[in-house]
């Protein structure tokens, strides 16, 4: 265990797996949209790029899970992947919700839903998902890992890293100001009238078209 931990469990894995996880996602909710609703639709998480994060984390997360279960039965993997996916999840909607009182996905609809944040169909899906990460694309990554160190790449995963971090920084700060301005708070100094002229409200809407400062400001009892 201790040793496939040290072989594939590296920055430049996890960075890439962030990566890939997070444009896939946002094509796949986009796809998913077009073909339900007949409209494509923007799931992008950050103002800079079309990266879907949630999908990112969940990518790393299945991919340290299935470093776990790589020996395990099919039966065993799908109920981890399921509820490592769940967790991820509802976690991504409680920290939005706390931090910024709004939510992007409700599911209070659903069968089987814990607060809106997941319901039984998701955590299907993240099974169902993660055991075909884990038997189709694993071997596959694990393989471009071994190769990945014969080349000297460093600087670019550090650049994407750099410009991941600075992203979410001003695509949590744009979120926040979007949410003052909702609740009238003017702009308390130049950086937040950077924000306000460069990410206004028609600009946030398109980025985050999905995203619902209603019932989710609300406090859970």
């Amino acid at each position: 265990m201790k040793e496939r931990f040290k072989n594939y469990l590296g920055y430049r894995e996890l960075i890439c797996l962030f990566a890939i996880g997070s444009v896939a996602g946002f094509i796949l909710e986009g796809l998913h949209a077009l073909i339900r609703r007949g409209a494509w639709e923007n799931h992008s998480a950050t103002v800079w790029g079309p990266f879907c994060i949630i999908y990112g984390i969940g990518a790393v997360a299945v991919y340290l899970v299935s470093l776990i279960l790589k020996d395990r039965s099919m039966p065993e993997q799908f109920l981890m992947f399921a509820a490592a996916g769940s967790a991820v999840e509802y976690l991504c909607s409680f920290l939005q919700e706390r931090f910024f009182g709004s939510r992007s996905w409700d599911y209070s609809s659903r069968f089987m839903n814990i607060n809106g944040r997941i319901c039984l169909e998701m955590s299907l899906i993240w099974g169902i998902l993660g055991l075909g990460f884990a038997r189709l694309a694993l071997p596959g990554i694990m393989k471009a890992a071994e190769a990945a160190r014969a080349h000297n790449l460093r600087f670019i995963y550090i650049a994407f890293g750099v410009f991941m971090a600075a992203n979410l920084i001003m695509s949590a700060a744009a979120v926040m100001r979007w949410s003052e301005r909702r609740s009238g708070l003017p702009p308390k100094n130049a950086a937040e009238s950077y924000i306000d002229s460069r990410y206004g409200d028609d600009v946030m809407e398109r980025i985050y078209g999905n995203m619902d400062f209603g019932e989710a400001a609300q406090p859970e009892e």
